[in-house]
């Protein structure tokens, strides 16, 4: 019982010679923010003596430098005004004089919260703010306060980290911001303030983008695009679709200039110009824009060519034509359907072979050029079944009619019925008149065999036999 209370009066007398002190002990220093200049220093002491006075000092270039002397024993708080606390932390320690005591030891020393310029990310129009942790005493928390100039604070999060983002910002807007550090022993301590105008972005006019032309150069593709040069963006990407999948995403690194031109290698892509945000985000996109792509097949009478839309629905039609390596020609113009049938007949006379089709689509200022399809007109020879060579000048000969067909060898026999040569002919133009070594022929049936090499590698071959009537 007597070493129980012995140990009890122990721990009294030591903590009332803890609490019974006669040095000062700061209990906060904090940033004064009406004035750059100002750090506020307060301390605490538990016993005052005959003759005390304080002492404020400061720590410059590695040691500690008298601030004031000579505080009356009645003062607990001091106001540095020399002080640079918004251009980083201010450390202080306290010593306290007595009257023949000439060991008093400075007190732990306290610094105050530097807040440092904020880390803005125009992307997401975020903030991250960092500061240096309060020294000579156990933080609670820091609170993060902020407002527009002009407004009051109000508090944006509190942290135990000397780190906190915010999001919470409007675009174009002037912000100050402070920390607030609350001690464990229930004082504050302010940090200096800093002033933050948060970017405003030109956003792009989006009349003034656009892919103005396509050009489907037989399987590459010719983009030419105008963009918006102000624009406040990271850049712009040109998009490549099929089937509602991306295929590619192209950065336009220079985009310095209004209009540029893009080369693809898909024709049979979709297409998409987008404006880029800082974040590389996408915030404006085009309508998606097709290569033309033609097919085309002929017959004898026409041809039939159709296609898909380019630009929009709404779009017009051109259809050009070249004739055996010719000079292009308009054929049709000014409608909407995306298939046309055209008479070779009505393009060009009935020997011609060879016809290229190009399509073009207008949308207002817009325009799309398909490739070029070339079709050869199927060849049309044919022989009649009889004639009548009796002078009248009326189907008085006999050999093969030929259309859209350039004959370049030529062949045609006639035979009787014995197999013996009644003519021969090497020219389409040299028909038979049914006589035979100068005489006329026998009415009745005869044999005949035709072979004509076309200019386009073509070899027609016809056998058969006619009937020479005599009326």
């Amino acid at each position: 019982m007597r070493r129980l209370l012995a140990i009890l009066l122990l721990l009294a007398a030591n903590q009332a010679f803890a609490q019974g002190g006669r040095y000062a002990e700061i209990s906060s220093v904090s940033v004064d923010t009406m004035s750059e200049r100002r750090v506020t220093i307060k301390w605490d002491v538990a016993e005052v003596v005959n003759g005390q006075s304080f002492a404020v000092y400061h720590w410059e270039n590695d040691k500690w430098v008298l601030v004031v002397d000579s505080l009356p024993a009645n003062m607990r708080e001091y106001q540095d005004v020399k002080a640079h606390p918004f251009e980083h932390a201010e450390r202080y320690a306290v010593s306290t004089s007595i009257a023949g005591d000439h060991n008093a030891p400075l007190s732990d020393a306290h610094q105050t919260v530097f807040l440092r310029s904020g880390d803005y990310d125009k992307c997401s129009n975020s903030l991250i703010l960092n500061w240096s942790a309060y020294i000579g005493a156990n933080v609670a928390s820091y609170a993060v306060l902020g407002r527009k100039i002009g407004q009051p604070y109000s508090e944006f999060g509190s942290t135990a980290d000397t780190t906190f983002a915010t999001d919470r910002l409007e675009d174009g807007t002037d912000y100050n911001f402070m920390v607030v550090a609350t001690l464990q022993n229930g004082l504050k301590s302010l940090s200096n303030i800093i002033s933050y105008t948060t970017f405003k972005p030109i956003l792009p006019d989006q009349s003034l983008i656009g892919i103005d032309t396509i050009v489907n150069r037989q399987g590459t593709v010719e983009l030419h695009c105008r963009i918006d040069v102000d624009a406040d963006l990271q850049g712009y990407s040109i998009q490549q679709f099929s089937d509602g999948q991306k295929l590619s995403d192209s950065q336009i690194t220079d985009f310095s200039q209004p209009t540029f031109i893009f080369n693809a290698d898909n024709a049979n892509a979709a297409y998409t110009l987008s404006a880029l945000n800082f974040c590389g985000e996408p915030i404006f996109t085009t309508n998606e824009v097709y290569p033309i792509v033609i097919e085309a097949n002929a017959d004898v009478e026409s041809m039939q060519v159709k296609w898909n839309h380019s630009l929009s629905n709404s779009e017009q039609y051109t259809v050009f034509c070249s004739v055996d390596g010719g000079a292009e020609k308009t054929v049709a113009t000014d409608f909407t359907d995306t298939s046309i049938e055209l008479n070779f007949n009505e393009i060009a006379d009935d020997r011609a072979q060879n016809f290229c089709i190009r399509v073009e689509a207008a949308d207002g200022n817009r325009l799309s050029q398909s490739n070029t399809v070339c079709v050869e007109r199927q060849a049309d020879m044919w022989l009649p079944t009889a004639f009548t060579p009796n002078g009248d000048g009326l189907n008085d000969d006999f050999g093969p009619v030929v259309k859209s067909a350039q004959i370049v060898d030529f062949e045609f026999i006639v035979y009787d019925r014995y197999g013996g040569r009644v003519f021969v002919s090497s020219s389409p133009d040299n028909r038979w008149d049914g006589t035979h070594s100068g005489k006329q022929v026998a009415e009745g049936g005869y044999l005949y065999y035709l072979k004509a090499k076309l200019q386009n590698g073509q070899t027609i071959e016809r056998k058969g036999s006619v009937n020479v009537v005599y009326p």
